[in-house]
C-alpha cells in the first residue's frame, strides 16, 4: 500500500484543484511524454597519491520518452550528450615523471524500463559491457507528503509531493597508479509535480506510486532536474510491452555482475600498467 501524509490544507487544495482539472485539463489515460533531464556539474575531487585533486564536471543533458496506458508504461532514452571528461595531473609519480588521469562522468547505461502497475512489477532492459540484461524487480514504495502547492506544466495543473530516497555514491582514490573505490549510502530529498488529470501512476522515475502522471521531478536539491517538454495522446500501445531480450536476473544479481565487470576492468588496467614498466 502506498503511504501518504496529507496535511489538511493539502487535502483541501487537491479537492479544489480537481474541480479545476475537470474544466481546464484534458484527461488522458494513455499517451506519450517527452522529458528532458539536466544533470548539473560542478566541482568534484579525487585523492591521488595522498593529494586531493579538484576537477570540474560540466552539465549533462538527457532526453527520455514515456509511453503509457492506465496499467503499464515503457520508458526509454531518446538521446544524450557526450560523456564529459576532465584531465587531472598526477603528483608524486617520482623524479622527472609526470602524468595525468582522465576522469569521465559516471556511465549511465541506456535502458528500457517497463512497469506493470497492478502487478507492482518492473523489468529494466540494460546493456552493460556488450551484454544485455533483463533486471526484474518490484516497484519501490516511498512515503510521500503532499504540500498543497500547485502549478501548471504544459497546461496541466500539477500537485507537489516530496519524499526521501537512499542512493549509493562512490569515492575514488588513486595510490601508486591503482584506483581504489569506496562506496557509501546517502539519503536525498526528492520533489515531484504530478498531474491528477492524467490518472496514471507513471513518470520518468518513481513509477507506480502517485495518483497522477509525474511531469517534473527534482532530486539532490536541484542537482538533477527532469521536466516534461511534450505531451501527446497519440501512442503506439503495441510498443508498451515487457522486454524479452537479455539475461534475466534480479536486481541483486545485476549489481553483482556489474561489480565483477568493474573489478575485471581494474585488474586488466593493473596488468597493463605492470607490463609497461
Amino acid at each position: 500500500m502506498i503511504k501518504f501524509a496529507f496535511p489538511a490544507i493539502a487535502l483541501l487544495a487537491i479537492l479544489l484543484n480537481n474541480g479545476a482539472v475537470a474544466q481546464n485539463n484534458k484527461p488522458l489515460k494513455q499517451g506519450r511524454v517527452v522529458y528532458e533531464q539536466l544533470i548539473k556539474g560542478g566541482e568534484s575531487s579525487v585523492t591521488i597519491n595522498g593529494n586531493s585533486q579538484t576537477f570540474t564536471r560540466p552539465d549533462r543533458t538527457l532526453k527520455w520518452e514515456l509511453l503509457f496506458t492506465a496499467d503499464q508504461s515503457l520508458r526509454r532514452s531518446i538521446e544524450a550528450d557526450e560523456r564529459p571528461e576532465a584531465d587531472i595531473a598526477v603528483p608524486g609519480m617520482g623524479a622527472g615523471m609526470t602524468g595525468s588521469v582522465r576522469m569521465v562522468s559516471a556511465f549511465m547505461p541506456e535502458s528500457t524500463i517497463w512497469h506493470n502497475f497492478p502487478a507492482g512489477r518492473r523489468v529494466d532492459q540494460r546493456e552493460t559491457v556488450g551484454k544485455k540484461f533483463l533486471v526484474e524487480d518490484s516497484i519501490t514504495k516511498h512515503t510521500w507528503k503532499l504540500t498543497g502547492e500547485s502549478k501548471s506544466i504544459l497546461g496541466y495543473t500539477c500537485q507537489k509531493a516530496i519524499t526521501q530516497t537512499p542512493v549509493k555514491s562512490f569515492n575514488m582514490q588513486m595510490q601508486d597508479g591503482e584506483f581504489k573505490r569506496t562506496e557509501k549510502w546517502d539519503t536525498i530529498n526528492v520533489t515531484v509535480w504530478f498531474a491528477p488529470a492524467i490518472p496514471v501512476p507513471g513518470g520518468p522515475d518513481f513509477q507506480g506510486e502517485l495518483p497522477g502522471l509525474i511531469l517534473e521531478y527534482d532530486s539532490r536539491n536541484g542537482a538533477s532536474i527532469t521536466r516534461a517538454v511534450e505531451i501527446s495522446e497519440t501512442v503506439k500501445t503495441a510498443d508498451i510491452k515487457e522486454p524479452k531480450t537479455g539475461k534475466r536476473v534480479s536486481k541483486a544479481e545485476y549489481d553483482k555482475e556489474v561489480d565483477n565487470q568493474q573489478k575485471e576492468m581494474m585488474d586488466r588496467m593493473k596488468s597493463s600498467r605492470r607490463a609497461n614498466f
